[in-house]
């Protein structure tokens, strides 16, 4: 409530400046995270583990996830792999995504 009413309250003071979140933003899309290749095998698992799951229905030929979302899991965890400022991508971070 006290939120509302433009009152500072602890949980709302700025952990970091505006300043060090640009920073940190410049930096971090200046990284170009590379998928070695067990994080290769762990986005082909993902991939499948997505496309097994999903051919239940009535037509059990017809899959709804395509390569599109696989484009996707890697976009995501390449995202993942910068916000974490890490030159590669980790397998938890496919995971994630």
């Amino acid at each position: 409530v006290s939120v509302h009413r433009n009152q500072i309250c602890e949980s709302t003071t700025p952990t970091f400046t505006k300043q060090q979140l640009q920073r940190y933003i410049r930096y971090a899309r200046g990284i170009d995270p590379i998928i070695t290749s067990e994080g290769k095998k762990t986005m082909v698992q993902c991939y499948r583990s997505l496309r097994q799951n999903d051919n239940i229905g009535r037509h059990k030929s017809a899959y709804r996830i395509t390569v599109r979302q696989l484009e996707s899991l890697i976009r995501l965890s390449e995202a993942l792999a910068r916000l974490h400022l890490d030159d590669v991508v980790q397998p938890k971070y496919i995971r994630e995504a």
